[in-house]
């Protein structure tokens, strides 16, 4: 999961040069990742993501029956994601001009480890990752486990988780700032691994911590939501079956249908996630584990795109598709919306047979 300019390397990786031997193809693909098709789509990219993640947390903010544990996570994944499409303008669309002068003093070293090394960008990503985690695990609570959310997810809960992704993002992170030191000489600069061992052992943690850990935790997750929705299903089918449809027969079934859409929500949740990640993260971890990767390549730089996508299309598929969010939008720019009344689909959390959840309405427990 780094972070290239062309031929200037900004990233834990080695310069172009060294990694494609002199191949004459490095100048075109150098242009390509300067090119101005890149720049206008990293602009696309910063635009939506920005204006999308502004509007999340302006709707969830200002719309009372938006408002539960998952609408707060989501404000924070928004502002996270808010945060990282931002940091894409100076780092891909006005990267730094050349190398500045050397500065070894404190604040020449932290430009240098925070900024050049880019180690602020990707720890907003990885913990926008990790807010993805977090959403599906409340999910994963509010279904299977209804009767334990309310102790699970307090108030003082739901922060902490929150804090506690930015202190496991800067720690997945961390090593980043040991591979980059100012030179009184040659300025910020690559010092480089190690050793090969150290290097392969730094890439296989990357990946399982960024990418393979949060897959599979979001997967088994998945796995037992579904076959918990499955199993509520044929009970309702069971009942219907064995007596005519009442008032409450005709409410189970409309959250029936809510249920198999809060399904096809939550799968998108992990294969989007997977399409966006798996790329970037493979050829990270191919390329430390001794395989030549060559970091100026279009591949590669499409692997980033995607992976920054990940920040720009949350918006649009884990609150923007929702119908109550829609509703909201219209809400939030009414006159007067600060006095709407619980109007949503459900309220705050959970109660002892509902639980709620901000991707498909609400889906009771049967």
């Amino acid at each position: 999961m780094h972070f290239s300019n062309g031929s200037n390397t900004t990233s834990v990786t080695p310069s172009s040069d060294d990694v494609t031997d002199g191949d004459s193809k490095s100048t075109n693909w150098d242009s390509f990742a300067d090119s101005d098709f890149v720049l206008i789509l990293y602009g696309v990219i910063c635009v939506v993501g920005i204006l999308g993640n502004l509007l999340v947390v302006f709707v969830l903010l200002r719309v009372p029956s938006l408002r539960s544990n998952t609408s707060d996570i989501l404000v924070h994944l928004a502002l996270v994601d808010f945060i990282v499409c931002l940091l894409v303008i100076p780092f891909k669309i006005v990267p730094t001009m050349g190398p500045s002068e050397p500065n070894t003093g404190f604040f020449g070293q932290l430009r240098c480890k925070l900024y050049v090394g880019q180690f602020l960008f990707w720890v907003c990503a990885v913990v926008s990752v990790l807010c993805l985690v977090t959403i599906n695990l409340e999910r994963f609570v509010a279904i299977v486990y209804p009767h334990k959310y309310k102790k699970v997810f307090t108030r003082r809960h739901k922060y902490l988780m929150m804090v506690s992704c930015w202190a496991i993002g800067a720690l997945c992170k961390i090593f980043v700032l040991f591979l980059y030191r100012e030179d009184e000489i040659v300025g910020c600069h690559f010092v480089g691994w190690p050793d090969r061992t150290v290097q392969a052992v730094v890439g296989l943690y990357n990946f399982t911590a960024n990418f393979l850990a949060p897959f599979i935790v979001m997967v088994a997750a998945q796995w037992k939501v579904i076959s918990t929705l499955k199993r509520q299903v044929q009970i309702l089918n069971g009942r219907m079956v064995s007596s005519p449809l009442t008032e409450v027969d005709r409410r189970k079934m409309w959250q029936l249908r809510t249920s198999r859409m809060l399904v096809r929500t939550l799968m998108t949740f992990v294969i989007t996630f997977a399409l966006c990640w798996a790329p970037n993260q493979s050829m990270f971890l191919l390329y430390n584990i001794g395989v030549s990767i060559n970091f100026a390549s279009p591949v590669y730089h499409i692997g980033i795109i995607l992976a920054v996508c990940n920040s720009c299309v949350n918006p649009i598929l884990y609150t923007m598709t929702n119908k109550p969010f829609r509703e909201g939008i219209r809400k939030a720019f009414r006159v007067g919306t600060a006095r709407v009344g619980n109007t949503g689909p459900e309220q705050g959390s959970s109660t002892n047979n509902t639980a709620t959840t901000r991707f498909g309405e609400t889906t009771e427990k049967l």
